[in-house]
């Protein structure tokens, strides 16, 4: 029986021993939340113009659908922003709120843009439509892209032309610059090229409002 008692003494000590000596288990960490990728736009005209800002945000919300919806993807915009100084305000605003990408759509946010960008190396900066990255200015967060506008103004050139009677064409833009300018040139080239619709001298008149209009009637 002592045996028996000091076998069982031995071996709760042994025991007591490993579990002093046994690692405490790490405890175990919450998974975290992944954080979405956000994105802020900001824009001249509202999201429903029917043109230059609304296919630009409806773009935006498929790639929002494609990644996974706005847990995955985030989106931000601020519209009807054609004054540059309310503009800059709202890029800088959205860049201090550590959006991954601010997008500057229109020609006119340049200069605000490579002033801004600077003081955020972290955000990624994008605008158009404009192909100038500021990069011989030393800025390299800065990506831009370009609407083609000119090959559909080429188009409804050479279709005015066709049609006229008289020789007499117009166009009206918004801005002489960026994608607008380009339509604009691209619509004249086309009117120049096809002249058979009549004979005799071609008459072009190239009008800019100064403004990108709200949306447009038909």
């Amino acid at each position: 029986m002592k045996k028996i008692v000091v076998r069982i003494a031995l071996l709760v000590a042994c025991v007591l021993v490993v579990e002093c000596c046994a690692q405490p288990a790490a405890p175990t960490q919450p998974a975290q939340e992944e954080k979405p990728f956000r994105v802020a736009v900001v824009m001249p005209s509202t999201i429903t113009d029917l043109a230059f800002s609304q296919s630009f945000f409806e773009a935006l919300k498929k790639v929002q659908e494609e990644e996974g919806g706005p847990s995955k993807f985030e989106i931000a915009y601020s519209e009807g922003m054609f004054n540059v100084p309310d503009a800059a305000a709202a890029i800088r605003d959205y860049a201090s709120q550590g959006y991954d990408l601010v997008i500057a759509h229109g020609s006119q946010y340049g200069t605000s843009l490579s002033q801004i960008a600077p003081d955020f190396p972290e955000t990624a900066f994008a605008w158009g439509t404009s192909l100038d990255t500021f990069q011989a200015q030393g800025i390299n967060n800065v990506y831009a892209y370009q609407a083609e506008s000119q090959e559909g103004g080429y188009v409804l050139g050479t279709i005015a032309a066709l049609m006229s009677k008289t020789g007499v064409l117009g166009v009206c833009g918004p801005v002489n610059a960026g994608d607008a300018k380009l339509f604009v040139d691209g619509f004249v080239a086309g009117a120049k090229k096809r002249k058979t619709g009549y004979s005799g001298q071609c008459y072009l008149y190239r009008v800019f409002l100064g403004r990108i209009p709200d949306g447009f009637c038909c």
